[in-house]
């Protein structure tokens, strides 16, 4: 049994995407940096893509499902598939949810509970900026909530992360506190897909029992959940490029 994991983070209407140049983020955090245009979806695309995924009878994991899968030995359901979205951008509240609500599809955010505002933003295309709290809780029906940190998805220029250069106390007491918060605080994603295995042996020590890499793939049972792979869905991703991806993750 296989299952593939997707990647989105950004949505925009076509015509709303600067293609020459990353978007700026918004955080609450202290913290400045753009996202790669490369890491946005078009919703029609998007829309196009769950329609796909609706009509031939893919089944959207939960986390549990999965869990199940690797802790019981409960195969998951034929063409199952789990959507993911990092980072919680607005975009995923005002485009994905919606049209993941008219599916009744389950999905899951990976959130970053430093970045969250107190406070509803007017929705600007010209900026990538992160929900409020209260959105995220808007969305319960259909997401689940993962760690993503708390305040540790900061990029640095050597290519490394402060999620991996930050001490081993500061790094469980920052996911404790994002666990407080989110569904599964067990289950986490890397900030920017970077890891080394020094990471995933920490990760492990403070009680991380799954971790989601971007290193494109299918997760079979063999699999190390402490490195599980994901497609990025990226930007003008075709949907005969899209049925390849999700096909892969088909095979037993």
């Amino acid at each position: 049994m296989t299952f593939n994991v997707l990647m989105y983070h950004e949505f925009r209407e076509r015509g709303d995407v600067d293609v020459m140049n990353p978007s700026t983020i918004s955080v609450a955090q202290n913290y400045q940096d753009a996202l790669p245009t490369v890491l946005f979806s078009y919703i029609d695309d998007f829309k196009e893509q769950m329609n796909f995924l609706k009509s031939e009878g893919y089944h959207t994991l939960t986390l549990q499902e999965m869990k199940n899968f690797y802790e019981k030995g409960i195969p998951c359901p034929e063409k199952s598939v789990l959507i993911t979205f990092d980072d919680a951008f607005q975009s995923v509240h005002k485009y994905a949810y919606p049209i993941l609500k008219k599916l009744q599809f389950q999905a899951v955010s990976f959130v970053v509970l430093g970045w969250l505002s107190q406070k509803k933003k007017i929705f600007d295309p010209t900026v990538s900026a992160v929900m409020s709290k209260q959105e995220l809780e808007e969305m319960k029906d259909v997401f689940e909530f993962a760690n993503h940190t708390t305040n540790l998805h900061k990029r640095y220029s050597n290519g490394t992360t402060e999620m991996q250069t930050t001490s081993f106390q500061e790094l469980k007491e920052d996911l404790e506190r994002c666990g407080e918060y989110v569904t599964y605080p067990d289950v986490f994603a890397y900030p920017f897909g970077i890891f080394a295995s020094e990471d995933t042996k920490r990760l492990a020590e403070v009680g991380i029992h799954y971790a989601f890499t971007t290193v494109p793939g299918i997760n079979t049972k063999s699999t190390p959940l402490l490195e599980l792979h994901r497609d990025t869905v990226m930007l003008d991703c075709t949907l005969e490029k899209f049925k390849t991806i999700v096909e892969r993750g088909t095979k037993k």
